[in-house]
């Protein structure tokens, strides 16, 4: 046997082994798209429905006068004379001047106007602003009204402005956490935990929330049952789908995140059967269409893929990812020509 044969040979089986071991499009493991609202609370709706009686004043002064109305600017995202407003209400005596202060900090949040955060905060704490930055000052801060509103605009701030002090961020928003009706605080800390892949920290957190039954708790089960299944506990993510489905049975996005689950754990036919009942439920939901057309893709069933995915394409004709998707089931199909079309169109979208 010559060398030139054995290279040959050689050349020839690592073609076939080639061709064996690389898996095609449509069985690459295509991640599927789970709803998650975690974000950012910067309203105070809870502190609202909790402080009633302490928060509105009984009486009719002006200063009182100044106080709802910069509520109702603030309401309506008309910061500068929110603050305004509050900065005239918190020289009224009857006045809450903490929640006055508090307001002010969080028009600003909305205004993007880092510095002047910082300048309430200290004003409110009468503490310079550089060591309101620093870690250890508040492990040994005073644990009143004041210094936990000001943890929380702090720390929301930071990270919402992309701070890279991880330490400076959690240890704000650990404080911030003091006062434990004030849910917002709690769901700021779970979304920076969960965000930085802590993500049993983030559902303790979101436990607490729900705890304290909130009016509208609809959203937050939801996430919980998608960081359950990130944190790598399946049971107890379809509990939070169960019980998301016995309160809110009309509530599509449950069912979606439901039929992700089962996919990712390879019962097709379970997922199919959630994200068919999302769709029913929510036929505008793109999201379970994109779902279960990468199921049918998983399974195989390469048309009923291309169908949903031009469902999508039609509720959406912008939807760069209905495209995407359905490229690969025009190429599992054998319409070359089609997939270039496609993923063409899907490329001019996203630019």
């Amino acid at each position: 046997m010559t060398f030139s044969f054995i290279r040959h040979f050689f050349v020839f089986l690592l073609l076939i082994l080639s061709l064996v071991l690389i898996p095609s499009a449509t069985a690459q493991n295509l991640d599927l798209r789970e709803i998650c609202t975690l974000d950012y609370k910067v309203d105070f709706a809870s502190l609202l429905e909790k402080n009633k009686d302490t928060l509105f004043p009984s009486n009719t002064s002006l200063g009182a006068v100044h106080f709802y109305r910069g509520i109702s600017y603030l309401e309506q995202h008309s910061y500068p004379e929110a603050i305004s407003d509050f900065e005239i209400a918190r020289t009224d005596s009857s006045v809450s001047k903490t929640f006055c202060n508090f307001y002010i900090g969080v028009a600003y949040m909305q205004l993007g106007e880092t510095d002047s955060i910082l300048g309430i905060c200290s004003q409110a704490l009468n503490v310079p602003g550089s060591e309101l930055k620093n870690p250890y000052f508040w492990q040994n801060a005073k644990v009143t009204q004041d210094y936990i509103f000001s943890a929380y605009l702090l720390g929301t701030n930071e990270v919402l402005h992309h701070s890279n002090d991880s330490t400076l961020i959690e240890t704000l928003l650990n404080f911030s956490i003091k006062l434990p009706e004030f849910q917002e605080a709690y769901i700021n800390y779970s979304v920076w935990c969960y965000q930085n892949g802590n993500f049993a920290k983030a559902i303790n957190l979101l436990n607490h929330v729900l705890e304290e039954k909130p009016k509208n708790d609809s959203a937050l089960i939801l996430c919980m049952g998608y960081i359950y299944r990130l944190a790598g506990d399946p049971d107890q993510s379809q509990k939070a789908y169960i019980l998301l489905r016995s309160k809110y049975p009309r509530f599509a996005p449950g069912y979606n995140n439901l039929g992700c689950l089962f996919g990712y754990l390879d019962q097709y036919e379970k997922a199919l059967s959630a994200l068919t009942k999302a769709i029913r439920k929510d036929r505008a939901l793109l999201d379970a269409w994109c779902n279960r057309g990468l199921i049918y893709l998983k399974m195989k069933k390469y048309q009923r893929a291309f169908d949903d995915f031009s469902s999508v394409i039609q509720l959406n004709a912008n939807f760069a990812d209905g495209y995407y998707y359905r490229g690969f089931a025009r190429k599992a199909l054998g319409d070359l020509a089609g997939s270039v079309q496609d993923y063409s169109r899907a490329i001019g979208l996203k630019k």
